[in-house]
């Protein structure tokens, strides 16, 4: 088999295709060495399960996929290809993004499965893909923002899950993957810091809306309604006082 193109290499999540511009997936086997009385490798012993890892960043080109959503995806497992190899019994734990001035927006996700690749690498194309909107930082925008916050110039959105593989003795893949600890973390920079921090942080309700360079409904809104844990100004030379505040809001 001669070397795939990048338009070759498809990524299906869920029966969906995803439209990455970067993608990688790797899968380990935990293993130790047990070692006889004179130091001499007796075999290796696997420690833990089998563990793969797919992670890619893509544009958005519209509502979020479902299994993208950390915050309401359940504790079902999605299967899924890339270029050709097959994975099941995968679980979404992150997804970020960051929006500047005059960029595309680029959303970051990783999922962890379980369990070995199947079937073989081959080229795969999904002609749909080039038909879709894409998201762009020169209409989006997050609204919330302290009062005398007045003029943001970037901001960063952030949702991850812990994930937590129960595995019942006798068996090599987990009986259950649960999902714990779910935070959204936003960082927000722009013309002042909002109001004097207290010890126990500031509320604050904020909501990003995502555009495409040219439409005028959203693609897609993310929100984050918790406390802001940290502020923050910085100046360098020739350039501006800028202020910056961290939120964070947490689920069961």
């Amino acid at each position: 088999m001669g070397f795939l193109k990048y338009e070759d290499v498809l990524i299906e999540v869920a029966g969906e295709s995803v439209f990455a511009s970067e993608a990688s997936i790797n899968v380990s086997a935990s293993l130790e060495p047990v070692r006889l009385a004179d130091g001499t490798v007796h075999r290796y012993a696997p420690s833990n399960g089998m563990q793969g890892q797919l992670s890619f960043s893509h544009y958005l080109t519209g509502s979020l996929a479902s299994f993208l959503d950390v915050t309401g995806v359940s504790e079902a497992a999605v299967v899924g290809t890339f270029g050709g190899l097959s994975f099941g019994d995968a679980y979404l734990n992150s997804l970020s993004f960051s929006v500047e001035p005059y960029s595309p927006i680029l959303v970051e996700s990783s999922f962890n499965f379980y369990g070995s690749l199947s079937n073989s690498i081959s080229s795969s194309y999904d002609v749909d893909l080039e038909k879709t909107k894409h998201s762009h930082a020169i209409k989006s925008f997050v609204a919330g923002t302290p009062a005398n916050m007045n003029y943001n110039i970037s901001f960063d959105y952030s949702m991850k899950a812990q994930r937590n593989p129960v595995l019942l003795a006798g068996e090599t893949t987990p009986t259950r993957v649960t999902k714990q600890a779910v935070d959204i973390n936003m960082n927000i920079v722009g013309d002042n810091i909002g109001n004097n921090l207290t010890f126990n942080g500031e509320d604050v309700n904020l909501k990003c809306s995502i555009y495409d360079i040219n439409n005028s409904s959203a693609l897609q809104n993310f929100y984050c309604s918790g406390r802001i844990t940290s502020q923050e100004l910085g100046v360098s030379n020739q350039g501006y006082l800028n202020g910056a505040i961290s939120a964070i809001q947490s689920y069961q």
